[in-house]
């Protein structure tokens, strides 16, 4: 009976975000940057080579050497680089606003009540819900993995090897786990907040500290280099401020373990560093308490009186 519930509270989130135009808007705006990014890796590569073939005819025809084509000189998977800082701006705003929504459109038309009569299950509720986060962002999550693969597949001048498409995927799975957790943190604040306002500006001021504070903190990284995907390499600065600051922060500091389980996964993080065991540690720790904080927000919510306070 639950499995049935939570099945038609998933069906009845996902009927009622594709009604949402703001999710539309932000879902549109990801899609079209992640192509933005494929095309930027693409035609910059595409660039080099050709630029490289007549350079080869030339030579040929003066009998000079011929220099190893730049293009193979690196990774095949670094010209989707630019992804990591799509997915951790504009990725993480549409979680927040799937998140937020399908915890606040119930609330906001009074449907949260109605449901408590029926159902009486805050645990299917809950399930409900949470499929259908899963569910959306998943979805996200593949197009943008598809349009990766395309990418590299209509590139003849690189080959990809089997570890690197492994790494790709792997790449995404972080990706979406990063996605989820502020998709979590949306839903409970949703669930707990009293004011609709604040239901939605928590978990935004938790995305900016994550994207600009903490980065500054730990590694003096400026807000206009928080969106260049090298910044990620910055090492930290021989202060004992920042060392301190580091060590404290580091752990929690989402973003910053992003960015660098993205640098390793897409290869450009400098060569021959280790896998960044911490960074992962950090990435999936925090998914899961946030997913623990959305579990309780939703299953302490009174589905007999659901509405925000005017």
């Amino acid at each position: 009976m639950s499995h049935s519930v939570s099945y038609l509270v998933t069906k009845q989130s996902l009927s009622s975000l594709l009604k949402q135009p703001i999710v539309h808007i932000f879902a549109l705006l990801f899609v079209s940057l992640v192509l933005m990014s494929a095309y930027l890796g693409w035609s910059a590569t595409s660039t080099v080579n050709a630029i490289y073939q007549d350079a080869v005819v030339y030579l040929q025809s003066t009998g000079g050497a011929i220099p190893s084509n730049p293009v193979t000189q690196q990774s095949s998977l670094g010209l989707l680089r630019n992804m990591t800082i799509y997915i951790s701006l504009i990725g993480a705003l549409a979680s927040i606003v799937v998140g937020y929504q399908l915890i606040a459109t119930d609330r906001k038309s009074g449907v949260v009540p109605l449901i408590g009569t029926r159902i009486g299950q805050s645990l299917s509720y809950l399930l409900g819900k949470v499929s259908a986060l899963a569910v959306v962002l998943g979805t996200i999550i593949l197009i943008s993995a598809l349009i990766a693969v395309i990418t590299l597949a209509l590139l003849p001048a690189i080959q990809v090897s089997s570890s690197q498409w492994l790494k790709l995927v792997e790449f995404f799975a972080c990706a979406y786990l990063y996605l989820l957790f502020f998709g979590f943190v949306s839903i409970a604040s949703s669930a707990t907040s009293r004011v609709e306002s604040v239901a939605l500006l928590i978990p935004v001021t938790l995305w900016l500290t994550f994207t600009f504070v903490f980065p500054e903190l730990t590694s003096s990284i400026h807000s206009t280099a928080a969106i260049n995907p090298i910044s990620s390499l910055v090492a930290v600065p021989d202060s004992a401020f920042f060392h301190f600051t580091s060590s404290l922060l580091g752990p929690i500091s989402l973003t910053e373990s992003f960015k660098t389980l993205g640098a390793y996964f897409l290869e450009y993080q400098v060569s021959g560093e280790a896998f960044p065991r911490g960074a992962l540690l950090s990435l999936v720790g925090l998914t899961i308490a946030s997913g623990c904080i959305a579990a309780f927000g939703v299953l302490t919510l009174k589905l007999e009186k659901g509405e925000f306070d005017v």
